[in-house]
C-alpha cells in the first residue's frame, strides 16, 4: 500500500459514507487505514446499481470483485486503488467468505425486487450491514464470538436506518425494499410511493424498521463489556442510527419529511463524546 491509494479510499469514504468516516477517526490510528479500505471496498460494491443501465452489467461488476477478492488472498492484487488497499486485509485476518457476503448481498439491488417479507429484509440487511460492521471489528484485531455477534446487531441496525434515510432516494429510483407482503395488506401500490406520495398506511411499516433497529442496538449494548475497547469505535454508528431515527420520530414516521442532513457537528460531538467514554 502507499500513500496515495490510502488517501484514495480515505477520500471516498469521506465523501460518500461520511458517517463511518466520522467513527473511524475515533479509531485507533493502527487500525485506520485497513478501515478506510474496508469502507471504500463496501462503496465500490453498494454503488453498482447506480452505476449500470442494466442488471447483466451489475452481474459483471460484481463478479469483477469477486474475482479481485480471490486475487487477493492469492497474493494478486488488481492495480486499483481499493483493491491494493484492501489487500492489507487478509494479514489482518479478514476471511475471504466475509468479503464475498458483502459482494453478494448486492446482487438483489439490480433487479429493483422488493423483499418478500421482514424477515427476507432483515436478511438483506445483515449481509450489507451486518457483515461490514463484523469485518471492521476483525480489522481492530477481534474475533471473539461475543463481540462478532454484537457487530452483526449494530451492522443491521445502521443498515436498516439507511433504509429509511435513503426512501425518497429509492422511490426516485422507482426502487422499494418495503415488503411485498406487508404493503398488499396495507392495500398500497409501489406507484404511490414512486410518484414521492407517503400513505398513512405506510407509517407502521416504516415504524417497524425503526424498532427492529432500536431492539437490535439495545441488544448489542447489552453485552458492550464483552466488545474489546479497540473494537467500540466501529459500533458508533449505533448512537448516530438512534440520533436519525428521532428525527423520523419527530416527523412523525414520515421519512420524507425528517431532516436527516443537519447536524454533521452535532454527530462528531456525539461521537466523540461516546469515544471518550467507551459507550457505542
Amino acid at each position: 500500500m502507499d500513500a496515495e491509494t490510502a488517501r484514495y479510499c480515505a477520500d471516498m469514504v469521506r465523501d460518500d459514507d461520511y458517517d463511518r468516516y466520522l467513527t473511524v477517526l475515533c479509531a485507533a490510528p493502527e487500525h485506520r487505514r485497513a478501515l478506510f479500505a474496508l469502507y471504500a471496498f463496501n462503496q465500490e460494491v453498494a454503488k453498482t446499481r447506480e452505476q449500470v443501465t442494466e442488471p447483466t452489467l451489475g452481474e459483471i461488476r460484481l463478479q469483477w470483485w469477486r474475482e479481485t477478492v480471490d486475487g487477493l488472498y492469492q497474493g494478486d492484487a488488481r492495480r486499483h486503488p481499493v483493491a491494493e488497499e484492501l489487500a492489507a486485509a487478509p494479514a489482518a485476518g479478514l476471511p475471504k467468505a466475509l468479503l464475498i457476503e458483502i459482494i453478494d448481498g448486492r446482487v438483489g439491488d439490480l433487479y429493483d425486487d422488493a423483499p418478500k417479507r421482514f424477515d427476507d429484509l432483515f436478511a438483506y440487511a445483515d449481509a450489507t450491514g451486518g457483515a461490514v460492521t463484523e469485518a471492521a471489528v476483525r480489522l481492530t484485531g477481534t474475533d471473539a464470538r461475543r463481540a462478532l455477534a454484537v457487530a452483526r446487531s449494530v451492522g443491521v441496525a445502521w443498515a436498516l436506518v439507511g433504509l429509511v434515510r435513503a426512501f425518497g432516494f429509492h422511490a426516485e429510483m422507482r426502487r422499494s425494499y418495503l415488503p411485498e407482503a406487508e404493503m398488499a395488506a396495507a392495500g398500497i401500490a409501489r406507484e404511490t410511493l414512486f410518484r414521492g406520495e407517503f400513505a398513512p398506511e405506510l407509517t407502521p411499516l416504516i415504524e417497524r424498521l425503526g424498532d427492529e433497529a432500536r431492539r437490535r442496538i439495545k441488544a448489542a449494548r447489552g453485552y458492550r463489556a464483552e466488545v474489546p475497547a479497540g473494537a467500540r469505535p466501529v459500533l458508533l454508528i449505533a448512537g448516530l442510527a438512534e440520533g436519525y431515527l428521532d428525527r423520523l420520530k419527530a416527523a412523525r414516521g414520515n421519512p420524507l419529511d425528517a431532516d436527516f442532513h443537519r447536524g454533521k457537528t452535532g454527530r462528531l460531538l456525539r461521537l466523540y463524546g461516546q469515544s471518550l467514554t467507551g459507550r457505542f
